[in-house]
């Protein structure tokens, strides 16, 4: 009998094509290649916990970098479902709701989100975004205003006011 180390187990892995467990579980974790992320949470939810809120999240997440937003909504919905006080869930239930256009739900969502964590910067440039879509300047540039006093850096909320033509 022959015993292998867990590094060689790994590398002959690698050469098959066969992505271990670890690898897609730190995948799922790591935005950047969406497609790749969508694979390692699937992998997760079925191989390994079907109730993990932060794989649905971050399928959810980057079906939405994908515009693929009736692909992300069911995954949001999971997510909320099972940690229901998670702020980043319902930014990105938000965030699906804002690229099909349906404004109102996604303002709901982006309050949520805000209700739960008050210092999330991000739904607040997202809810700014919206607003923006809407029309309700005044409304969009207080948002990227409040997300900006929580994350100075926060691109959303700069970008957003860069499009309405106003200075941070």
């Amino acid at each position: 009998m022959v015993w292998l180390g867990v590094g060689t187990l790994f590398l002959i892995a690698a050469m098959l094509g066969i992505r271990p467990y670890a690898t897609s579980a730190r995948d799922c974790d790591a935005p950047g290649n969406w497609k790749r992320q969508v694979e390692a949470c699937t992998q997760v939810i079925a191989a390994d916990n079907p109730k993990s809120a932060l794989a649905y999240n971050n399928r959810c997440q980057a079906y939405n970098q994908m515009d693929e937003p009736a692909k992300a909504l069911p995954d949001c919905n999971a997510a909320i479902k099972l940690a229901p006080r998670n702020a980043s869930a319902y930014n990105n239930r938000g965030w699906a709701y804002e690229i099909r256009k349906e404004f109102d739900l996604a303002l709901a969502d982006y309050d949520k989100a805000i209700e739960i964590d008050p210092k999330f910067a991000l739904a607040y440039a997202n809810r700014g975004d919206v607003y923006a879509k809407k029309g309700d300047r005044a409304r969009a540039v207080t948002e990227y205003r409040q997300a900006l006093a929580i994350e100075p850096g926060n691109d959303v909320a700069l970008n957003g006011l860069k499009k309405l033509g106003v200075r941070p």
